[in-house]
């Protein structure tokens, strides 16, 4: 861990302490310097990396899926927004893969809010996908 005062990349672990919210808080001290400094470690809690359709890769993002979903359901007076976000988040985390698409993210809102409200996952779908056209909507909903 890379020393703040002196820039020094040597320090040692004097003290360590668990916190609530599955972190750990640790009190270093440099080796050169001498002088002490707090750290904090905490889990990961999303390792999702998502590669998007122009193959750039990047983590997954909760906050960009509550902002597409409140853009889908805005007409609709959709409230869960969250807690709907959560659970896509939670049904992609179940399928056990670390690297997702933005289809596979897609595919699964799509399949939650059409469980909470058919309008929305049809603005959502239009949004999302390649629809050009009445055809592929029509298409969607059949």
């Amino acid at each position: 861990m890379k020393c703040v005062f002196c820039g020094c990349n040597d320090s040692k672990v004097v003290d360590s302490r668990y916190l609530k919210d599955t972190s750990i808080r640790r009190r270093r001290e440099c080796v050169k310097c001498g002088k002490r400094f707090t750290t904090y470690e905490t889990v990961e809690t999303n390792p999702m990396i998502v590669t998007n359709v122009f193959n750039e890769r990047e983590p997954f993002k909760l906050e960009k899926l509550i902002e597409s979903l409140r853009y889908a359901t805005y007409c609709q007076g959709v409230s869960e927004i969250q807690e709907l976000a959560e659970n896509i988040e939670q049904a992609l985390l179940l399928e056990g893969n670390q690297e997702i698409t933005t289809k596979d993210i897609v595919n699964v809102t799509i399949d939650k809010l059409s469980e909470v409200d058919t309008i929305s996952a049809v603005v959502y779908y239009t949004q999302h996908t390649d629809c050009n056209s009445l055809e592929d909507i029509r298409r969607f909903i059949k």
